[in-house]
């Protein structure tokens, strides 16, 4: 794993436009996890020269908020998934 200093993280949330590299690190994910999006159309990206992808923060911003799911959500998947979990072990 690449250490990064704290001027260096401060400087890529100054940006406007992140490169495939500091977009992953900004999203928590791998590099390839942010190209394979980028590719499936998940994340939004740009590539100007023909060679490199670039995101903005905001289209970032955006998925990350995309991804949030609120409690009623999570709580009918955890209790779906328990209810999975006991008819399996119990055969009903």
């Amino acid at each position: 794993m690449v250490k990064n200093s704290n001027k260096e993280i401060l400087d890529f949330f100054k940006k406007r436009m992140l490169n495939t590299r500091e977009a992953a690190l900004y999203l928590g994910l791998s590099v390839i996890t942010v190209r394979r999006k980028a590719g499936k159309g998940e994340i939004s990206s740009f590539r100007p020269n023909g060679k490199n992808l670039y995101f903005k923060v905001s289209d970032l911003d955006n998925y990350l908020l995309s991804k949030h799911r609120s409690n009623l959500e999570q709580s009918e998947e955890v209790a779906a998934m328990l209810n999975f979990k006991i008819s399996k072990r119990w055969k009903i």
